[in-house]
Order: C-alpha cells, then sequence, then structure tokens
C-alpha cells in the first residue's frame, strides 16, 4: 500500500494542550504509512524543536492579517507540490486555512478537523461555530474529539457531526511520567521550596485563567488551612491573566507563608513528585493532559465534573469528583485524601493503571492511524 501523504495545519506552536499533542502525534505517525508534513502560521514556534527534522517536513508560513489570502495560497501550492491526500486541522482556525488552502489547489484531499474546546468561552466564538465552522466541519470527512462527553455535546448542539465524528483520547509517555525515574525528586524540590517533609502538598499546574477557577480554589484550601488538622502547603505553576487578583486573595486570604506561585514551568514533573494530590478546579475542561500527567506520576487528582475528566477518574477510587464552584465540597475531598497515607497511595496506584490501560501515547497514535486509514 503507498504512502498517505498528510499535511497537519495548526495556528502556532506554542507550548500548550493541543499543540504538543498535535507535534506528538505528527512525529509519531508511522513513516513508512505517512508522509508528513507540518505547516503553522502565527509567530509562536516555542514547540519547533520538538519536531522530528528526520521523518517530517515543517513550514512556517507567517500570517500578516486575519484573513490571509497569502497564507492560503501558499497551503495551496504545498497541497499540489506534495500530492497531499489529507490535510489535518488542529483547531476551528486551522480549519478555515485548511478549507481555503484546498480552494487554491487543484488536488481535494480529505479534510480532518480535530477540535479542542467543549464549550466556546464567549459569545463570539459561539457565533463564529455557527455562522462560518459549522458549514466548514460539514466539508470534513472525520471530526476528531479528545474524550467522548465533548463529542457527544457537539453531536448534540450540531447532529450532522455523528456520522463523522471520532474519538481520540489523549496520550502521554509514561515512561517520562514515572516516579521512579528520579526518587530523590520529591525531597530535592521540597527542600528547594522549604517544604518540611511532613507537609502534605496540594498543586495545580493550569494557566492563571478564569476558566480554571483558581479563585475557588483557594478559597477552598482556605477551609483546609481553617480546619487545623493538617499542616499544607499549596503549589500554582502557571501564568496568566489572573496572577494579579491570585496573589491579592492569597493575602486578603493570610495565605502568603501557605501559597507558592511557582511561574510557568518547562518542565512540571518535579511540582508533582513534590506533591501529594493535584486539584483541577476548573469549570471548563475538554480533557487534561495535567490531569494524565499528575496520575502517572501516581498523583490522585481531585478534579470538577466537567470535561473528560469522569472518562479518566472514578470518584474515590483513583481520584475525586467535585462540583464546579463547590468551596466546601472541594475542601472536604481535599481532606479526604491528605488525611489518610494508605488510601491516598491506593488511589496514586490505581491512577496511574488507568493511565498505563488507556491513554498512553502509542494508544494515542494507534487510535490516530486507524481513523487516517479507514474512512468509511
Amino acid at each position: 500500500m503507498s504512502k498517505q501523504r498528510i499535511l497537519f495545519l495548526v495556528p502556532s506552536l506554542r507550548r500548550a494542550g493541543a499543540e504538543n499533542q498535535v507535534v506528538q502525534l505528527v512525529n509519531g505517525l508511522s513513516d513508512a504509512a505517512f508522509d508528513k508534513h507540518l505547516l503553522s502560521y502565527l509567530p509562536e514556534k516555542d514547540l519547533v524543536s520538538v519536531i522530528d527534522a528526520n521523518s517530517v517536513a515543517y513550514h512556517y508560513v507567517p500570517r500578516q492579517r486575519k484573513i490571509d489570502r497569502s497564507v492560503a495560497a501558499t497551503i495551496g501550492e504545498i497541497i499540489d507540490k506534495n500530492q497531499i491526500d489529507i490535510v489535518h486541522c488542529t483547531l476551528e482556525n486551522a480549519l478555515l486555512y485548511g478549507y481555503l488552502g484546498r480552494r487554491f489547489a487543484a488536488r481535494q484531499p480529505r479534510l480532518i478537523c480535530a477540535i479542542h474546546t467543549t464549550k466556546q468561552a464567549t459569545l463570539k466564538h459561539e457565533l463564529a461555530d455557527w455562522l462560518l465552522y459549522r458549514h466548514l466541519l460539514k466539508k470534513c470527512v472525520q471530526v476528531w474529539f479528545m474524550c467522548r462527553m465533548q463529542a457527544d455535546l457537539w453531536i448534540k448542539r450540531m447532529p450532522f457531526l455523528s456520522d463523522r465524528a471520532r474519538v481520540v483520547y489523549n496520550g502521554i509517555k509514561i515512561s517520562d511520567f514515572d516516579p521512579a525515574n528520579d526518587p530523590e525528586a520529591r525531597s530535592r524540590f521540597r527542600k528547594k521550596l522549604g517544604i518540611a517533609t511532613a507537609t502534605k502538598v496540594i498543586c495545580c499546574v493550569a494557566g492563571l485563567r478564569p476558566e480554571k477557577n483558581h479563585l475557588v480554589l483557594l478559597r477552598s484550601f482556605k477551609r483546609l488551612v481553617d480546619h487545623g488538622s493538617l499542616d499544607s502547603h499549596l503549589l500554582l505553576a502557571g501564568t496568566g491573566e489572573m496572577e494579579g487578583r491570585l496573589h491579592e486573595l492569597v493575602a486578603q486570604l493570610d495565605l502568603d507563608s501557605r501559597v507558592t506561585f511557582l511561574g510557568g514551568m518547562e518542565d512540571v514533573r518535579p511540582v508533582l513528585a513534590a506533591s501529594d494530590c493535584k486539584v483541577l478546579a476548573s469549570r471548563a475542561e475538554t480533557f487534561s493532559m495535567a490531569m494524565l500527567e499528575a496520575m502517572a506520576m501516581q498523583l490522585p487528582v481531585i478534579c470538577t465534573k466537567v470535561g473528560g475528566g469522569r472518562e479518566a477518574i472514578d470518584d474515590r477510587k483513583n481520584g475525586v469528583l467535585v462540583t464546579p464552584g463547590a468551596v466546601d465540597e472541594l475542601a472536604d475531598a481535599m481532606e479526604w485524601l491528605l488525611s489518610d497515607d494508605a488510601r491516598r497511595a491506593a488511589a496514586g496506584q490505581a491512577a496511574r493503571q488507568v493511565v498505563e490501560e488507556k491513554f498512553t501515547y502509542g494508544k494515542m497514535i494507534e487510535s490516530s492511524q486507524y481513523c487516517l486509514l479507514h474512512f468509511n
């Protein structure tokens, strides 16, 4: 069988969930089955060094305006020059350029779109879905979703997606997230931060954005501290627009000595190793890579009942599910996990087992290759 020639389009190569996933995907696809190209058009290129230059042809076409005809024309040229069979678009904006690029090309490759959102953050984006992207999605032979819940919600909104929806779960390189790789990481990172061995540490690795609900996390942590039964500390890794407001709330709640802001971190494994549990207090989430990374590190995750967390976390078995925005419920969940070392260790072991069975990098590649080779 001849190779499938595939062009992956992604707006940027910034270091974020969707962008990380597409780079790992294009790297991992079989070189024997696929001739692989990757194109981005926004200036963020943090992940360029991660691309396997031996098997992936990378194209950067800088976009000069919101809708840039020259970018679409160049995509059309790449399609024809490389005889592209499939254009795989990560995020809806890439689908727009994939569609326009195909209009410039003599060839008419199949279109695939990978959607990473569940609910749009603004009315403007919601209107864009209905006025523009709904019509473009009808041009796709497949639409990929990151979890079953996300797929079901989109199909409910746009029933025509039911015959082209595919679920391709995020996957991680589980060997990279093994606490046995560096058994001294826990004590080393705690010593660096001045955190005692006996202190129970909670971490949150997430952008400091409104939808991540750090305000609720801080108020819940305050309840835990005020209860007085545990010596606890909270680590916040990430950057974003909420940083100033969060620092203010930490001061208001008199938590300065118990909360550490770590800023952005390229490697979060030391944070996970130093922690006893991880919290995702989000009010909007699809299927969190950060959740999988923590679970692989044998760290039980407390996650809100939104998005695909319910497809990875078995409540009170390998983590805890809580209602978004419920301050007391989140505080109780943290205490439930942190107050019993044996319970927490068992949950952590069960968490890693789930990732090993369902959410590895290998399984993501396997599912993706099957979708790319089977269109009916």
